[in-house]
């Protein structure tokens, strides 16, 4: 068995299509390991999405909250990246 790969957090996108498994690290220490899925859609249940997401978005909302932003600044900064996109 051949070591694992790393990777920063800001090359996991450029990995995203790969076969092999992955240790995703920031600054040095270790996130997670990524194990891409052969097809998502097959691989993991609907329910089990769905839990996954409305346990994310929440976390997600937790940490905005606590960092005081609100929903209008992250509009604005969406509007402004499709601006400078086109």
């Amino acid at each position: 068995m051949s070591p694992m790969k790393t990777v920063p957090l800001s090359q996991l996108s450029q990995r995203a299509q790969t076969t092999e498994s992955v240790l995703v690290t920031a600054r040095g220490k270790i996130l997670g390991v990524f194990h891409p899925l052969p097809d998502p859609d097959q691989t993991i249940p609907l329910e089990e999405r769905r839990k996954l997401y409305r346990k994310t978005s929440a976390r997600l909302a937790r940490q905005l909250k606590a960092r005081g932003i609100t929903d209008a600044q992250i509009e604005r900064d969406i509007q402004a990246l499709r601006k400078n996109r086109s």
